[in-house]
């Protein structure tokens, strides 16, 4: 409490020197004076500058204090409260934020505290309400309840008022069976000829491509075990062991494991590449624990254009290096040293980074205290704006360079001022110290997307689709073996390419399992791919 009162009665000081040196500036014109002046400046500006390093340290000391003491668990160790009423004390006042001069101003809340005006709203969800059928039931009174009260004759119908109620219809299970004719000639008793029925992914099986879409999509899409998909199927009639639901599921992996080639050359073609990873624990028998730690790799081609999503028993920078590998354009990820190889060669292709990741680490540093980093914050808040709207407007790759142009690079440029200036003061242990070194290290593939229209600024929109994996992960725990990693890498590569392009997935995995089951040929695989996919039904028109 003693510190922070003092930081307080230091900026109240420092304000009274200020006033006194301006009304003294105002009254004298003489040369010595003017010295004096100068001279007072120089200490009140140094005067600042020993208040900000003491703000700062309050706030490091008060982040020690939470990371070394803090429990882990709800129990609450003896001398646990005096700790957390020392953090209270060491609480640092907020700062006034002042800029330097020459540079531009930055928006005064960057956290978003409060709800921000000026931001654009979010679009109106496309519900496709028109789409669904209409099933309509009439309604008539009785012909007693007709009866004009005037005249005692029967009313005649004028017309009709559409009420419409949204119904919900549990999902059926139904057998399909197929009468399959067979047909004989009668005059030699010959060549006897069967109608062919629908080919089955699983022969001598009777499930249909249907139940293994609902398996998949359950899965990989909504993040259902398939235990918890066996007691919806129970609600209906059907009880199916799990262990039977999962020989499905697997069979289903190992059908579209040959398509992961093609969505990978999919992605070599593209002009730049994202991609980011996250844990996949994987059940393994072998491990001292039983669980090994995977990793799943999610591969984006020009930001949504094509998915590709691998597996991997460990975390070596071989895995995405393997992938890459001959890759000449731009490839974005949050500089995860294993790739440095890829980008060692005299040819190698451009890296970028991800200011989100920069961002984070300065986000962190102001929520334990450190009110430095709030104006580090405002100025990537200000780039940020122009991305969204640039993304509003829907400019182009060369219209989206002009407008970074003549926004973004006037902000990045405090930006960088800002961060050179709090570097100064030395600070490298603490929170703020390590957003500094982060983005002195990372600021050439930080600031390379102002020379590129078609590279976004962050890595967010991979890391937005893996939390498709992070919800299955919370839900599953694990995957059941590590042969098991592929399988899941395979479907949810096409489970993700549904989301870009706006296919239903179940829809798309119905007709994909039944064109397999037909023995659709190889040579027009990418024709299985989500991004050519045409139903059925439009084939047929």
């Amino acid at each position: 409490m003693a510190a922070t009162h003092s930081v307080q009665q230091a900026d109240d000081v420092i304000k009274a020197l200020e006033a006194l040196r301006n009304r003294w500036a105002e009254r004298s014109d003489d040369q010595q004076d003017s010295d004096v002046l100068h001279r007072a400046s120089e200490l009140i500006s140094e005067l600042k500058q020993l208040v900000s390093t003491l703000d700062g340290q309050l706030a490091a000391m008060r982040w020690l204090a939470q990371k070394q003491f803090r429990p882990k668990s709800e129990q609450v160790p003896e001398g646990q409260l005096a700790l957390e009423l020392l953090g209270f004390m060491l609480q640092p006042k907020a700062a006034d934020g002042e800029a330097p001069d020459g540079t531009p101003s930055a928006p005064e809340q960057p956290l978003g505290t409060t709800p921000d005006k000026t931001r654009e709203s979010r679009p109106k969800r496309n519900s496709r309400l028109h789409l669904i059928p209409v099933k309509q039931v009439p309604v008539r009174l009785e012909e007693k309840d007709r009866i004009c009260a005037c005249c005692q004759g029967v009313k005649a119908e004028m017309g009709f008022e559409p009420r419409r109620h949204l119904v919900y219809e549990p999902a059926k299970l139904y057998f399909l069976e197929e009468q399959l004719y067979n047909y004989v000639c009668k005059t030699c008793q010959e060549g006897v000829v069967s109608a062919k029925g629908t080919p089955k992914l699983i022969d001598g099986s009777n499930v249909s491509s249907s139940m293994f879409a609902h398996l998949v999509v359950s899965k990989i899409v909504d993040a259902v075990p398939i235990e918890r998909v066996g007691k919806q199927l129970a609600r209906h009639g059907v009880d199916i062991a799990s262990s039977t639901l999962n020989e499905w599921y697997n069979r289903c992996g190992q059908e579209v494991v040959f398509l992961q080639d093609v969505a990978k050359q999919a992605l070599l073609s593209s002009q730049m590449i994202s991609l980011d990873d996250t844990p996949m624990p994987t059940k393994n028998d072998e491990a001292p624990r039983g669980i090994t730690r995977g990793r799943l790799w999610l591969y984006l081609g020009d930001v949504s254009r094509t998915a590709y999503c691998e597996y991997s028993p460990d975390w070596k920078g071989t895995h995405p290096q393997r992938v890459l590998q001959g890759f000449a354009g731009p490839i974005q990820n949050d500089g995860y040293s294993g790739l440095h190889a890829l980008f060692c060669a005299r040819d190698a292709p451009p890296r970028v980074g991800c200011n989100d990741h920069s961002r984070r680490k300065w986000v962190e540093a102001l929520r334990i205290g450190d009110n430095r980093a709030e104006r580090v914050i405002a100025l990537y808040g200000a780039l940020y704006a122009v991305e969204r709207e640039a993304k509003a407007l829907r400019l182009n790759a060369a219209d989206t360079l002009a407008l970074r142009r003549e926004r973004s690079v006037p902000v990045w440029k405090a930006l960088c001022e800002e961060v050179d200036r709090l570097a100064a003061l030395g600070e490298r242990k603490s929170p703020l110290g390590k957003a500094i070194t982060y983005f002195q290290r990372q600021r050439p593939r930080l600031e390379i997307f102002l020379s590129n229209g078609i590279l976004p600024i962050s890595n967010a929109h991979v890391e937005r689709l893996l939390r498709i994996v992070a919800l299955f992960r919370k839900n599953s725990l694990f995957i059941g073996a590590p042969k098991a990693g592929p399988r899941y890498a395979a479907l949810l590569t096409l489970a993700l390419n549904c989301v870009l392009c706006d296919v239903n997935p179940f829809t798309y995995f119905t007709e994909l399992f039944d064109r397999i089951a037909a023995g659709w040929p190889n040579a027009r695989a990418a024709e299985l791919l989500p991004q050519a996919f045409v139903p059925a039904d439009q084939l047929a028109q």
